[in-house]
């Protein structure tokens, strides 16, 4: 299955007219690097953005992809956004901003940033930074001001053309707009000679702003279009006469939104300003939970909710069944909040019912153990889905001071940080509120510096993972909460382990399992069983660690924990490795590719796919390790990941050494090594060059070996993969016997000792006195002669005949010409 090209989403109904407009920008952005549509908002520069990018996805191989900020409150979280957007994950400690231009390096890509003006300074620093990073990147932005960076071309988006003198009025882009929506609405409204005239003043008077025309289009099943057209008009004299500074196209939008709102009953009234305490999509049941109270019941709001839909206020996902706002009508909304003293209820209202209805579906996901994994996933997913919700209102709990609730929040959502692999926004938020949780809940409390512990730890950030993990056992033994202090003792547990502190480990898992007692957390029982198993094959008890793993992955799977069976069974896969039982290494790989696909953890899958190419490659596998191979650095690149890679290359390596091509196999090898030192992260793998090189050494000499290890050293990530995939082949190739030097002339046999020692070409010339040429016609016969693709096999050849045993310059010399 190719991968996905873009994600623009489906038009929700049909683009009409601007088709000048869009042959324009279709030129444009592939003139300019940064491409900015500008102008008021409901002017259209969303969906003149949308269209643009579907048109010319086909012209960017790397995809097309849409980053909506409208959502967003903090400046912090555009990269975030970006980041998320383009599916990457974070790796260690490395910057996002780091791993986000690596990923995009050399990349054809077009990245949409949507609704900028909120965030346009971040926007700026972001747009500016990556173009000037990324050679092939382009950029298009909507804002209501330009970004103003260098190479940033400002499109200023225009109403929809209204009927002129003489133009047939059909042929007006607002009144083919106007008709389209009203026959969307049902109205079933036609033109005819009759409403010709109201429809053109219509038109006119909404200076062609595509959202005012589309609110005044939904009006038309209970209104005509001549009364549309008074309303309106007698609400532009009001406006006109209140504000006669405001510009004429923003009075028109907010006269047409304040007519639609006009039209409500007091009791949608209520609901449409009180949804603005939403920042992103939400779900009937938090609706519900927000905004009813003894003015608007529970009961009312589904009904009142889906009359907003009905007037194009409100729109509907059918896919992920939430309901949101455009954000013109969302600030009218807020306003509307404000006006009515309600700003801080409803801020609060959010805060505290998001808070409640994360910490249970955080509980699902996470320690729960009645629950199949389908409804753990199905509680992820709407954690996901409401984040931007979830962002507000941590933002509102630090701004008020309620950092209880802050943190509750926080906590609930580490599960779903920890799987997606957003350690870094998780960690940032944790540690806001930790700052002044001095005086809070010390059950609270010890439960937060857990989760940040395990997430700074995720960021290989070690010395910050002990001492939360120190601070916050503390504080859970103090609350008397099996389950805390559980989650805390498995933890510290785990970081002993990595530590190497396998006696501490040993103590805090036992003491996990007898805290925890029968009947209790299955996840957590998992997680002890799993760290016993780990130290006791670190201590060399190999049956024990074994059958230990098995049995926590069993676990695991009775308490429907698919993610966390998967990332023990990478565990047991590296322990298998470790204690030199492949077999069972692949075993438990298999399994744990499997769990990670289903439990939908694409950075676990890429790492266990790399480790189970390499077992593969060292059991000689190569079709199979080859199949495994492509597949993890196909995912891994896909999430801007880089330490699978390195398992990949790894297994490249001894498959090319299994081939006795010593060449690709030693630069490989550096490959590898050279991208866990720039990563600073290093693969759990018992596999080593230090064999392969002790043996090349032997055979051609330190100074050729070195050389192709500084070569692979030398190599990019990209490069390497395709020098691995493209030259090294799972079939063997065969050695030609030892008769073949007979068939060899003294020259030959000389040119043979000669690349024994890692001269090229042009140093053989030298050295022999004869045109590069002539040397490089020599080497082509020699391979033919051996059946040879590579120099490397010629010196690994030469030298088990120890062809050039002694000096070079006596083995068969002819005299120099």
């Amino acid at each position: 299955m190719s991968p996905r090209r873009h994600n623009i989403p489906a038009e929700p109904n049909q683009f009409v007219g601007r088709s000048r407009d869009l042959d324009e920008l279709s030129r444009l952005v592939h003139e300019t690097r940064l491409l900015t549509l500008s102008g008021i908002g409901g002017i259209g520069k969303t969906r003149c953005a949308l269209q643009l990018a579907t048109r010319v996805v086909e012209h960017f191989p790397d995809g097309v992809w849409l980053v909506e900020l409208a959502k967003l409150t903090r400046p912090d979280l555009v990269l975030h956004e970006v980041v998320g957007t383009l599916g990457l994950r974070e790796e260690g400690g490395r910057p996002l901003l780091d791993s986000l231009r690596d990923f995009l390096y050399g990349k054809r890509l077009l990245l949409v940033l949507d609704n900028c003006e909120h965030l346009v300074q971040p926007c700026a620093e972001l747009a500016e930074s990556l173009l000037a990073a990324c050679p092939e990147l382009r950029v298009v932005a909507t804002s209501r001001e330009p970004l103003k960076i260098p190479g940033e071309l400002v499109w200023r988006v225009p109403p929809l053309a209204v009927p002129l003198p003489g133009q047939p009025i059909e042929q007006a882009e607002s009144v083919e707009l106007f008709l389209h929506r009203a026959r969307a609405a049902g109205s079933g409204l036609a033109l005819t000679a009759d409403n010709a005239p109201d429809i053109e003043r219509l038109c006119r008077d909404l200076d062609g702003l595509p959202l005012a025309l589309e609110l005044a289009a939904a009006r038309t099943c209970v209104l005509s279009p001549g009364q549309i057209a008074q309303r309106i008009g007698d609400r532009f004299r009001l406006l006109t006469t209140a504000s006669r500074t405001t510009p004429a196209r923003q009075r028109t939008l907010q006269a047409t939104i304040d007519w639609s709102h006009a039209l409500l009953s007091p009791a949608e009234q209520v609901l449409f300003r009180r949804l603005s305490a939403f920042s992103g999509p939400f779900t009937l049941d938090l609706a519900e939970l927000v905004c009813a109270d003894g003015d608007l019941p529970a009961f009312q709001v589904l009904d009142r909710l889906a009359l907003l839909v009905e007037k194009s206020l409100v729109l509907f996902d059918q896919g992920d069944a939430c309901y949101r706002l455009l954000e013109s009508t969302r600030q009218f909304a807020a306003d509307r909040l404000e006006q009515a003293g309600e700003s801080a209820t409803m801020a609060d209202r959010l805060l505290h019912g998001l808070a409640a209805l994360a910490t249970r579906h955080g509980h699902d996901m996470w320690l729960t153990d009645d629950r199949a994994w389908a409804d753990r996933a199905a509680a992820r997913d709407l954690l996901l889905r409401l984040a931007d919700n979830a962002r507000q209102a941590m933002t509102w709990a630090a701004a008020s001071g309620q950092i209880a609730h802050g943190l509750r929040l926080a906590c609930a959502y580490m599960p779903a940080w920890m799987i997606t692999g957003s350690f870094a926004e998780g960690r940032g938020w944790l540690e806001t509120f930790l700052e002044r949780s001095e005086g809070e809940p010390a059950e609270l409390v010890g439960d937060a510096l857990v989760c940040h512990s395990a997430l700074v730890f995720e960021q290989h950030d070690s010395a910050a993972a002990e001492r939360s993990v120190a601070r916050g056992l503390e504080l859970c033994r103090a609350a008397g909460s099996p389950v805390l202090l559980g989650f805390a003792l498995d933890i510290s547990a785990m970081q002993a382990v990595f530590r190497g502190e396998l006696a501490p480990a040993r103590a805090r898992a036992q003491e996990a399992l007898e805290v925890i007692g029968p009947g209790g957390s299955g996840y957590l029982e998992a997680g002890a069983r799993m760290i016993l198993a780990s130290v006791s094959g670190l201590e060399g008890h190999r049956r024990e660690a074994l059958a230990g793993g098995e049995g926590a992955i069993e676990c695991y799977l009775q308490t429907g924990q698919l993610y966390g069976a998967a990332r023990a069974g990478l565990e047991l896969g590296r322990l298998g490795d470790a204690l030199g039982e492949l077999d069972f290494a692949r075993r438990q790989l298999d399994r744990a590719i499997s769990l990670a696909g289903e439990a939908g953890s694409q950075p676990l899958l890429a790492l266990a796919l790399g480790l189970l190419g390499l077992i593969l490659a060292r059991q000689d596998q190569g079709d199979d390790a080859t199949d495994r191979i492509r597949e993890c650095v196909r995912l891994s690149q896909s999430m801007g990941q880089h330490l699978p890679v390195a398992s990949a290359l790894m297994a490249l390596a001894v498959l090319a050494e299994e081939q006795e091509d010593l060449e690709p196999a030693v630069r490989l090898w550096a490959a590898a090594k050279a991208l866990e030192q720039r990563l600073g992260l290093f693969t759990f793998t018992s596999a080593s060059p230090e064999p392969l090189l002790a043996r090349a050494r032997a055979r051609l000499g330190d100074g050729l070996v070195s050389q192709w290890w500084a070569m692979g050293s030398a190599m990019s990530e990209e490069e390497a993969v395709r020098y691995g995939l493209e030259g090294v082949r799972p079939a063997r190739v065969a050695k030609p016997a030892g008769g073949a030097t007979t068939v060899l002339t003294a020259r030959e046999r000389e040119i043979v000792a000669l690349i024994r020692r890692g001269m090229s070409n042009k140093a053989i010339a030298e050295e022999l006195f004869i045109s590069p040429a002539t040397a490089a016609r020599h080497v082509a016969n020699i391979l033919t002669k051996l059946n040879f693709s590579s120099r490397s096999q010629v010196a690994a050849w030469g030298a088990e005949l120890h062809i050039g045993l002694h000096s070079p310059g006596h083995a068969g010399r002819e005299p120099r010409s």
